[in-house]
């Protein structure tokens, strides 16, 4: 790594943990760095010209800007969006209070339609193995249905939205949405509080987990949501204590650009970050 990446590491790693402009002497004592404070300014000043930091006063240190943490946060957490990662679920309440996060995971369990009722050919009932929904009935629909029968739900909505069945698929989104809630972890929703005040349909999204449903594993940025903000959506499997066994789940993870993510999932039990 040459000597302006790691300054550039440095000072957002350091203004992570202190959330305050950091100077070139602070610097270099912090991380032992073996060069000069005049060569750190000036390599400041060229991270500055390349968009990277600002410095919020003359007199002050400088902060990374949401450029440089968008690259950083891409980098460090890549891998968990690859990988099924085990953690301690448990311990998710206490530790998205302590770093300021909001967290939901939802269990990854198939809900399978089990059976397709018709009722006075005027509404199907379509029985999953969990719930159950009604949508009007039409012929053509109910054999399109029984072709799908025993196929889990999230199936079924990729298929609908393929053929164009916007009706069904609103259905069933819905149906997916109350089984979110009745089955999700779900903490830190206070810490949410800004982006209700600037997006009400973002907040909704997040809140009850329709992001989950809209988008694929990744780290998002200003995709949708407000700037300074940021979530990474993932897979993990944990011990359930209740069913003594062990599951998996998808997990949602939103907050400050500056919150320490890293910190936050070591505590949680992630070992590696490669």
């Amino acid at each position: 790594m040459d000597i302006k990446n790691e300054l550039l590491i440095g000072i957002i790693q350091e203004y992570i943990k202190n959330k305050e402009p950091i100077g070139s002497e602070f610097l270099k004592s912090q991380k032992k760095l073996e060069v000069s404070s005049a060569t750190i300014r000036n390599y400041f000043k060229i991270l500055e010209k390349e968009g990277a930091l600002f410095q919020p006063h003359i007199s002050s240190g400088r902060i990374p800007t949401h450029l440089s943490l968008h690259s950083y946060w891409k980098n460090v957490l890549r891998s968990l969006t690859k990988n099924t990662v085990a953690m301690d679920i448990n311990r998710m309440s206490n530790l998205s209070s302590m770093y300021q996060l909001y967290c939901i995971a939802i269990p990854k369990e198939d809900n399978i339609l089990e059976d397709i009722i018709n009722f006075k050919n005027e509404y199907l009932i379509l029985q999953f193995s969990r719930n159950e929904t009604i949508i009007k009935f039409s012929e053509a629909l109910s054999r399109f249905l029984e072709s799908l029968k025993n196929m889990n739900i999230q199936d079924i909505i990729k298929v609908a939205n393929e053929v164009g069945a916007g009706e069904l698929k609103r259905k069933l989104l819905a149906v997916e949405q109350v089984d979110f809630e009745e089955t999700s972890y779900r903490y830190g929703g206070q810490f949410l509080k800004d982006i209700i005040y600037t997006n009400t349909e973002i907040f909704m999204d997040l809140f009850y987990a329709k992001a989950l449903l809209k988008y694929q594993n990744g780290i998002y940025f200003d995709n949708f949501l407000p700037s300074g903000y940021m979530a990474i959506i993932h897979d993990i499997h944990y011990w359930d204590n209740h069913r003594q066994t062990t599951c998996q789940a998808r997990m949602m993870c939103v907050g400050s650009l500056v919150a320490d993510y890293q910190s936050f999932y070591k505590e949680l039990g992630v070992s590696s970050f490669v």
